[in-house]
């Protein structure tokens, strides 16, 4: 039952994350810590907060949420791996655990080639990628957790929703 919990609290993690993203980019505090992965050379946790100024404060706070996820997704893709039966949601933990590397790489190719476009886009696009795997994840975890157990609950017909849509379009003829 504590999985569950575990993905809807990386997901909202994540939305976290993309969150302070955009006040990155929204203030124009991209540049701020021109340096990756550290901070004016400071070990990223070990930074001061009195230093935390201005763009500082956006853009490593967007650093500090990052590294966060990152391993809140490396937890649940390992927790996935043990306890998950279905086989493509374990991939899908794979897939964001891939994913979340990718982003903490183009972070950082970011920050030390001075934001260029293409490498920008892609980070805030695979951004949204990421946020869609954790959601999905989240939703999977809990539908397994509802399921029904008795053989008569689930014995229904199945909907044929093909043959429905093709009714209802053809009602609009």
């Amino acid at each position: 039952m504590l999985l569950p919990l575990f993905a809807a609290l990386v997901a909202a993690s994540t939305a976290l994350l993309i969150f302070a993203g955009g006040l990155v980019t929204s203030t124009g505090s991209g540049l701020s810590v021109p340096d990756w992965p550290n901070t004016y050379g400071w070990f990223m946790w070990a930074f001061p907060m009195s230093k935390m100024v201005g763009g500082i404060f956006y853009e490593h706070t967007h650093r500090l949420i990052a590294s966060t996820v990152g391993f809140l997704i490396v937890v649940l893709a390992i927790w996935l791996g043990r306890a998950e039966p279905r086989r493509w949601v374990r991939r899908l933990g794979y897939l964001a655990l891939g994913a979340v590397i990718a982003q903490g790489i183009l972070g950082g190719i970011t920050v030390l080639w001075y934001l260029p476009d293409a490498i920008s886009i892609a980070h805030a696009s695979l951004a949204q990628i990421l946020f869609c795997l954790t959601v999905t994840i989240a939703t999977r975890c809990s539908v397994r957790s509802f399921r029904p157990t008795s053989r008569s609950a689930s014995t229904s017909p199945p909907v044929d929703l093909l043959g429905s849509w093709e009714l209802a379009v053809g009602s609009w003829r």
